[in-house]
């Protein structure tokens, strides 16, 4: 039987057969080759410098925690001494309980190696980061999106990640590794384990949280029951015993917790023009407003057909999240890198470069000059002069490039930014629709 539209006489339009894309062993090659010199050279770096003030803070948590146990971390939150005993910067422990777990596990390699705690956590980033990037090409390789094989050698060899991994001294890059792997287990149709390794990155920090309603909603029926059950039921066994024992302090230290203010972004210009009260307020509303407005594009993106392949999904909440975001830390650009291969070969290198351009000023200016030790920033003002005009226009970019992909979602255009996309052999491949995922 014809088709309406062909019995009317109009040309009918060929349905796009999504391809899957490789790269060549060559790229490849380059790939993996520039990820190991990467580690090394992460490696390299924890292993004769201090790191930024939250490597300062994670000795100091592991210090409090062998003295005073657990409960200490969020009842005292973590302070900052001088060498003479006078301390100069607190902060609140706002971590999930899983990491207190990872703590003592830190400080017990510690004691073994006779390394300090600084030295494993950044040797653990490097170790994520060279995960994350054979999971970056493992994850376009199945979403049938074309990409540039220079934006994929670029995550490998980011400047970002070098100084993040190598030097800051965080847990965003392991975050970001776990949230990668439940991305690639989204692509794979393995809710459970996409809801397992969910649960774990959140049990690094709290931002996978956010990405979780795209991906529940990218799944059908029993499987969404399967990755949200999988995902909370982690999330709350590596929370134990404290999430029971202390539920409240523990919700209002990890879930209530905001970060520095007035120094990114629009919460900048807010601080510049307005008063520290008009900063405060702009700050909290600008909280619960981004909040509701990642779940509203999860909720879109889902809704909209074709639906959007759930790595794109996951890339353009991650710049909303860092574009809007009111609170601020340097080490929150990691959480951009690796979705930056989804960019054309110049957008990924304007964002690499002016990413490791910033970090460079900041780390700079907080270490008193290079080469780096110790960037204190806790006791070094550091944001004033030039590193706001570097700063800002860091953000510009990463807005431009929000703005970019999110014109790509509207026009229904995953496949390339570029016009240098791997190896694909048919422009099919830009077609909107995901892998499909079976019934169940």
């Amino acid at each position: 039987m014809k088709s309406p539209d062909t019995m009317s006489g109009m040309p009918t339009a060929p349905v796009p057969v999504p391809q899957t894309v490789r790269l060549s062993r060559h790229w490849l090659a380059a790939i993996l080759i520039a990820a190991v010199l990467s580690f090394v050279g992460k490696v390299t770096i924890a292993s004769r410098t201090f790191g930024a003030t939250d490597a300062l803070l994670w000795e100091a948590n592991l210090k409090q925690l062998r003295e005073a146990g657990p409960l200490s971390l969020y009842e005292n939150g973590t302070v900052l001494r001088s060498d003479d005993g006078t301390p100069y910067h607190s902060e609140v422990f706002n971590h999930p309980p899983f990491m207190v777990r990872l703590l003592s596990l830190g400080g017990w390699l510690s004691r073994q190696t006779q390394m300090p705690l600084r030295f494993w956590l950044r040797v653990a980033c490097a170790v994520a980061d060279l995960a994350s990037t054979l999971l970056i090409v493992g994850i376009m390789s199945r979403s049938q999106l074309p990409a540039s094989p220079v934006a994929l050698f670029l995550v490998a060899a980011s400047p970002i990640s070098l100084l993040i991994s190598g030097f800051h001294g965080n847990t965003d890059p392991i975050m970001m590794a776990l949230l990668l792997l439940a991305v690639y287990w989204m692509h794979r149709e393995a809710p459970w384990q996409a809801g397992a390794a969910l649960g774990l990155a959140a049990g690094i920090k709290i931002v996978p949280l956010l990405f979780a309603p795209a991906l529940a909603l990218s799944l059908p029926g029993r499987k969404r029951a399967a990755f949200l059950a999988c995902a909370i039921g982690v999330f709350f066994v590596g929370s134990l015993p404290l999430a029971i024992e202390h539920p409240r302090l523990i919700w209002s230290h990890v879930f209530g917790y905001s970060p520095q203010t007035g120094i990114w972004g629009i919460s900048r210009f807010v601080a510049a023009l307005g008063t520290e009260a008009q900063a405060q307020t702009y700050a909290h509303f600008a909280k619960g407003a981004l909040l509701l407005l990642l779940g509203a594009v999860s909720l879109w993106l889902n809704l909209r057909r074709p639906q959007s392949p759930i790595v794109l999904q996951c890339a353009l909440l991650a710049f909303v999240l860092v574009s809007l975001t009111p609170g601020f830390g340097v080490q929150y650009l990691a959480w951009l890198a690796p979705w930056a291969c989804l960019f054309n070969a110049r957008q990924a290198a304007a964002f690499h470069s002016i990413g490791g351009l910033f970090l460079t000023w900041y780390y700079t200016r907080a270490a008193h000059g290079f080469p780096w030790y110790l960037a204190n920033s806790a006791a070094t003002q550091v944001w004033s002069g030039s590193l706001i005009f570097v700063g800002l226009l860091c953000w510009l970019v990463i807005v431009w490039l929000t703005f970019s992909m999110w014109g790509r979602l509207i026009a229904c255009q995953p496949g390339p930014f570029p016009p240098n996309p791997i190896n694909h052999k048919s422009s099919a491949s830009s077609n909107c629709s995901p892998p499909a995922h079976s019934s169940g």
